[in-house]
């Protein structure tokens, strides 16, 4: 599995908006939001919210800290790094004390986002929520178990699944082309109490030989 990379700089301090001055305790609902990229053939992006560029010169698969913005509409673009190349671009509506993951996904041909919500609250005591995220472009539908049992089904690029309660500890993930014993991706992934997680497939067969397949663990919220 690869190692989480390095938390990126923001290039908007705090990237925190208020609608009051002075304190007077109105102050504007937020909301939080973070970018994953995992796109396997695509070049170091840049990414934009309504017009400001909030991350630069991002690699794969690296994954941002949440930023704070204002609950409501954003747009949020992303262009090849230092380029007005714009390759997504796209105005998501974000809830007031909602957190997400952008993750843009696919081969850049017909590169995508997929917007995850990302569970906040705390896992029940001694236990870890985990889910499921297929963003690897041409693994196919596919298989996940955990310690050897079948937790997901016939799991199509793209999809998110909901959170999977489990005793906290170090878990065995495969992942298998759908219907078979033919094992893609194997990751051991330790899961703390009372935390939330998101399974990320990505790389692809295509980009073996410099992102191949593999399991990024997010902690999530």
């Amino acid at each position: 599995m690869r190692q989480l990379c390095g938390i990126l700089v923001l290039l908007a301090a705090a990237f925190v908006m208020s609608a009051c001055g002075g304190g007077d305790g109105n102050a504007t609902p937020q909301t939080r939001l973070r970018v994953l990229h995992a796109s396997p053939d695509a070049p170091n992006v840049d990414v934009y919210a309504d017009g400001a560029k909030v991350l630069a010169n991002v690699p794969y698969p690296a994954l941002s800290q949440y930023l704070s913005l204002p609950a409501g509409q954003h747009r949020i673009q992303v262009n090849a790094a230092g380029t007005t190349t714009t390759v997504i671009d796209v105005s998501p509506t974000l809830v007031a004390n909602t957190a997400y993951t952008a993750i843009a996904a696919g081969f850049l041909a017909n590169i995508e986002p997929l917007l995850a919500t990302d569970a906040t609250t705390a896992a029940p005591s001694g236990q870890a929520r985990l889910r499921v995220i297929h963003a690897s472009p041409d693994a196919g539908p596919v298989d996940v178990l955990v310690n050897g049992q079948v937790v997901l089904s016939n799991v199509a690029f793209g999809a998110i699944s909901n959170y999977l309660s489990v005793p906290a500890g170090t878990y065995t993930v495969e992942v298998n082309a759908a219907g078979t014993s033919t094992t893609a991706i194997t990751a051991s992934v330790t899961l703390a109490a009372q935390s939330n997680y998101s399974a990320v497939a990505i790389g692809s067969v295509k980009t073996a030989g410099t992102n191949p397949l593999a399991l990024k663990l997010l902690t999530d919220g």
